[in-house]
């Protein structure tokens, strides 16, 4: 059945007043693993361009949650406008590394190999990045962040915020990538289980407004947010290394949160259960 043809019927479905938004459990369950599959199928240069599509998405959401910031608005104004980035990563589509960490779900239950999990994950991390690079330099070339020595108020924000970021030591960098990827899972999980795009959309906005409105730490949104800070600043291409003591930590923290709510989710411990059973 094509999707128009199920939006029909959803449609008719909510007139007569029995339409559920929400997939079943079961239905659910199949999906991911379907997805899960998919994903870990796909080429990689596929990976790789939509993933350099959900590394601009982000991008986008961390470019107007940093003008909603300079023009004087609250972190909870500046999360609800970040939030268009997963929703346009959600229902346009693109890869996106840290809700692909929902993959170890099919890796663990013997559904695709770890090989093809892993390079899923490097590939799409690989895309991100360059998505994020490529608006952080765009956005500067542009003059919208004025020029060294001469920023404007949104690219003195800007450097400030890399340096901010940069400056965390590794704990505190990992335990705040550790709850801002719990909090992206959830969403994913819920836009999942979402039938309809107005549904999709406040299930990816409102997780991520905790996230930002909390400080947690995104490894995507960082791959935007440093480089576009140390071009404010000035920083010679030997300097630009001093990302990784960010992006290591809340890349492993994204990780690490990512799948502990993935496996304390009561679908997965019960299809983990199942699969120790049979092994017995």
């Amino acid at each position: 059945m094509s999707k128009h043809n199920e939006s029909i019927r959803a449609v008719d479905a909510a007139l007569r007043g029995d339409y559920d938004p929400a997939l079943t459990t079961r239905e659910f369950s199949k999906k991911i693993s379907a997805l899960g599959i998919k994903k870990a199928n796909t080429r990689s240069w596929q990976l790789l361009l939509l993933g350099l599509l959900a590394g601009l998405y982000i991008a986008f959401g961390s470019h107007v949650s940093l003008v909603a910031l300079e023009q004087g608005m609250s972190r909870i104004a500046a999360g609800a406008v970040f939030g268009v980035g997963l929703v346009l990563v959600v229902i346009a589509g693109a890869e996106l590394f840290t809700g692909n960490i929902i993959m170890l779900v099919g890796a663990v239950s013997l559904q695709f190999s770890l090989r093809k999990l892993l390079r899923s994950w490097v590939v799409v991390y690989a895309g991100n990045f360059l998505g994020a690079l490529l608006l952080a330099w765009g956005v500067w070339q542009a003059g919208l962040l004025g020029g060294v020595g001469a920023l404007n108020p949104l690219g003195e924000l800007a450097a400030v915020t890399a340096e901010a970021k940069i400056g965390l030591d590794f704990w505190p960098a990992f335990w705040r990538g550790f709850f801002c990827n719990m909090l992206v899972i959830l969403a994913i999980i819920m836009a999942t289980m979402s039938k309809d795009i107005i549904s999709k959309v406040i299930c990816c906005i409102l997780p991520v407004m905790i996230f930002v409105a909390s400080g947690f730490e995104h490894c995507v949104a960082n791959m935007y947010f440093l480089p576009l800070g140390l071009m404010a600043q000035g920083a010679a291409p030997a300097g630009y290394l001093t990302m990784c003591s960010n992006l290591i930590p809340v890349t492993l923290g994204n990780i690490a949160g990512g799948t502990l709510i993935l496996f304390i989710h009561p679908n997965r411990i019960r299809q983990l259960t199942h699969l120790l059973n049979s092994r017995k």
